[in-house]
């Protein structure tokens, strides 16, 4: 079931069948494997957030949010700021987006732990008390609705230019939110058609702007505003996936599968292609990050003895970041180029956190090894289906005239490339520590972990999430 914007869609009632899954979704028909993965997208999207906190873009929408003046109902993470729901979802959700090291679902080339987990804990904590059961069905329906919403246009509506976090994070929080308060299904429809028309994003932001941040924040609070007004009665484009005309689909793709939202509801579950970092760079430079540590690792190459580097990939990915690299001053300018992000691989053999410094962003050992790398789209690559859109084929080659090709095609903490549970939680550790006490972080781990079994679990979080070293 296909559509472009100039040609009719099938009159199937996509919208409606996705909402009806989802305001039917209940915690005793979830699948173990379904349980354990919303449960590690809570642990993952909180240490992304705690540390993501202490930022200058977070800093910015928190006195923002603090000159509105809101009741204190909800809790911000990293910070004693308290705020409604509307505010402390949009500081949270940018934080948790705020340092590229937020969880990634790829074929839909989207974000959703910092737009689903941070609505569902500021909606849970100012309106609760909600159990741990209904937190992970919240989770789950945020993002299964977000990810199939976002598969039906990826990866049109990246290239038409739209931040596919900003677009379709507004219906994952509008769906958490929609399942966690207990809509209808004829609620539901409406929220996800108010979602639509709050959809937002422009990836320009990736040459230089602390907006791509505040997208996946505004899109958590977009979402929390959907489903409330969708409860007070406010109707939202009931057909917004499916209209021919102004629908979400024909609007912002021009070309785009409608079947991807609906198809095997239930039995297929795309949280468990959702995926995680280990880097804190765009997930589209991370197969090279790992192809480049395979060469180092495995000829002992340091990064003197570089002459040059070829990246052999696909379109989105030389679109999304293969850019020649140029220093602006801004961090997301850095995080969002692979030649940076290469150079920066080869001189500390990852590119973690303290790749990213501001005194590197324009490092001249950093600037004249990524001036040393070239991106290039290779059809073979370029061929290849929508998980795979990611593949790279890197050559290094040595100032002694020695090449090294490495091939990856899943970027490690890709679905079919996981991370182990124990790395998860050790990338928890990792940044929350950096923020909050050691004892506050072991709290939230144990919690997090046994999140189905806690009767009020909201409450430990937002205020263990707040303990500041």
């Amino acid at each position: 079931m296909t559509g472009t914007i100039d040609s009719a869609v099938a009159t199937r009632p996509v919208t409606r069948e996705l909402a009806t899954f989802a305001a039917e979704l209940r915690y005793e028909n979830l699948p173990p494997e379904v349980i354990a993965m919303a449960k590690r997208c809570v642990l993952d999207s909180l240490g992304c957030g705690i540390y993501g906190s202490a930022t200058p873009w977070v800093d910015a929408v928190a006195r923002t949010v603090g000159l509105l003046g809101q009741a204190a109902t909800a809790s911000t993470w990293g910070r004693p700021l308290k705020a409604d729901p509307l505010g402390a979802v949009m500081i949270n959700g940018t934080a948790a987006q705020g340092y590229e090291l937020d969880d990634c679902h790829d074929q839909s080339m989207s974000h959703y732990g910092a737009g689903v987990v941070p609505a569902v804990l500021a909606v849970a904590e100012a309106m609760g008390p909600f159990d741990g059961k209904q937190i992970v069905t919240a989770v789950v329906a945020g993002y299964e609705v977000g990810t199939r919403v976002g598969n039906t246009v990826s990866p049109s509506a990246f290239h038409r230019g739209f931040h596919p976090c900003g677009l379709t994070s507004t219906f994952a929080s509008a769906a958490a939110i929609s399942t966690l308060l207990g809509l209808d299904a004829g609620q539901y429809v409406n929220a996800l058609g108010l979602a639509g028309s709050q959809a937002a994003g422009l990836m320009a932001a990736q040459y230089g702007a602390m907006a791509k941040r505040f997208h996946s924040g505004k899109a958590a609070q977009n979402g929390i505003i959907a489903a409330l007004a969708a409860r007070e009665g406010l109707t939202g484009v009931r057909d917004v996936l499916e209209a021919p005309y102004g629908g979400f689909c024909s609007t912002y793709a021009a070309e785009y599968d409608l079947d991807y939202a609906v198809r095997e509801l239930g039995e297929h579950w795309e949280i468990l292609r959702n995926g995680f970092k280990q880097y804190s760079s765009l997930a589209s430079s991370q197969t090279t990050v790992d192809a480049l540590r395979a060469i180092r690792a495995r000829a002992g190459i340091t990064a003197d003895e570089v002459e040059s580097v070829l990246v052999e990939t696909t379109e989105m990915v030389y679109v999304h970041c293969g850019w020649p690299y140029v220093p602006n001053g801004e961090t997301i300018a850095a995080q969002m180029n692979l030649p940076y992000t290469a150079a920066v691989t080869l001189i500390d053999g990852t590119a973690f956190i303290d790749g990213y410094t501001d005194d590197r962003l324009a490092d001249p050992q950093i600037l004249a090894l990524a001036d040393r790398v070239k991106v290039v789209v290779a059809p073979d690559l370029d061929a290849l289906g929508k998980d795979e859109m990611r593949a790279v084929r890197v050559t290094l080659t040595t100032k002694s005239g020695q090449e090294h090709t490495e091939n990856v095609v899943y970027r490690s903490g890709h679905w079919k490339n996981p991370l182990s549970d124990e790395d998860i939680a050790a990338k928890f550790r990792n940044l929350a520590t950096r923020v909050i006490t050691s004892e506050a972080a072991d709290e939230i781990q144990r919690v997090v972990l046994d999140l189905d079994n806690q009767s009020d679990p909201v409450a430990t979080l937002a205020r263990r999430a707040g303990e500041v070293r």
